[in-house]
């Protein structure tokens, strides 16, 4: 079945991105952006009004809608909680969506769809094992493995933002203390950034937002360790060092071939992924014997989520599995397959 042009949709923990992809999915029309609404119906009129105005606008025909969304979404696109986005409660957002749109409609977790825009012309593009990580109002995660994206026994592998690092660190939306997002995300970097400028230690920071300390955010952060201050820098390097912490333990756990950095976070650059690099560097264990692991930017950028999304949905289309390659399922997917594997792959 041919979809003819596709909607992506990337709903994250702020606001929902959208755009329509047709022949080639690298090459997007009609950008959207909206705030993401309070309620799960609210999400779901907003997917359906960013629809009808692309068919209206762009004189286009949508054949099949992606939707990559923040949380636990399971195989059959529900998405059962997400504590960034707290009206969730096993929402049936696929059927919704596909009752109300009538036509075909794919949901994932946004962390999944993000690894999928990367895997074709992005920075997991010919690497069968790597591991996505998204650094944005919480922290999502996604694996390729054997050259299939995995999803676990219920779909809902990927959680790695709720691993929890630091056990008496802050409370976390899903009720723990320490998880890794707490501490590593765009928003944890804000956090600190408001904290040291409401005790006085980065005047730079708060002449930056007008004195509305409450207004400071993570790329504020990020704008002026780009520009030398050194308070941003350090708040960013202590940032850092979580950031390696949490992906080192997903290093060892599954030895992928290429990290990819994705969300507002790696947006900054190499203002933050060069610190990354070196705190990851000190604590990787036997560097000796274990084969180097690139840490790439998304090369999509925040793109990457729409884009992904959108191929998630031509897959499913095909019966490719969600991911799988060459018209497999994913618990079929060739182990290798076309991808290429060796040291001349792991260049930065």
């Amino acid at each position: 079945m041919s979809a003819g042009a596709v909607a992506g949709f990337d709903v994250g923990g702020t606001n929902i991105r959208a755009e329509v992809l047709g022949a080639d999915p690298s090459a997007g029309v009609g950008v959207r952006r909206s705030d993401r609404p309070e309620t799960m119906a609210g999400i779901t009129e907003a997917i359906c009004d960013m629809v009808a105005s692309f068919e209206s606008e762009l004189s286009v025909p949508v054949g099949a809608v992606g939707v990559g969304c923040a949380g636990l979404v399971g195989r059959s696109g529900v998405v059962t909680t997400s504590p960034n986005i707290p009206a969730i409660d096993d929402f049936p957002l696929r059927a919704e969506l596909a009752e109300r749109l009538a036509r075909p409609v794919t949901v994932d977790n946004d962390a999944t769809a993000a690894l999928r825009g990367e895997m074709e012309g992005g920075a997991a593009d010919g690497f069968s094992d790597g591991l996505l990580c998204t650094f944005g109002t919480g922290i999502g995660a996604a694996t390729l493995l054997d050259g299939a994206i995995r999803r676990g026994a219920h779909g809902l592998a990927g959680e790695a933002g709720h691993m929890v690092v630091a056990p008496d660190g802050p409370e976390c939306l899903c009720g723990r203390r320490g998880c890794w997002e707490q501490v590593a995300s765009g928003d944890a970097l804000g956090r600190a950034a408001r904290a040291a400028a409401e005790a006085g230690r980065a005047p730079a920071l708060r002449e930056r937002v007008a004195g509305r300390v409450g207004d400071l955010r993570g790329r504020h952060v990020g704008e002026l360790a780009t520009a030398g201050d050194p308070v941003a820098r350090r708040l960013l390097r202590e940032c850092s060092r979580w950031v390696a912490l949490g992906l080192n333990n997903l290093i060892l756990l599954i030895d992928p071939q290429v990290v990819v950095l994705g969300g507002g976070l790696s947006e900054l650059g190499e203002v933050f992924l060069a610190p990354v690099r070196d705190e990851l560097a000190e604590i990787y264990i036997d560097q000796e014997r274990r084969p180097p692991v690139a840490v790439r930017p998304a090369r999509h950028g925040d793109r990457a989520g729409v884009i992904g999304a959108a191929r998630l949905a031509l897959d499913d289309l095909a019966g490719a599995g969600f991911g799988g390659l060459d018209g497999a399922s994913v618990d079929e997917a060739p182990r290798g397959g076309p991808l290429r594997h060796g040291a001349d792959a792991l260049a930065r």
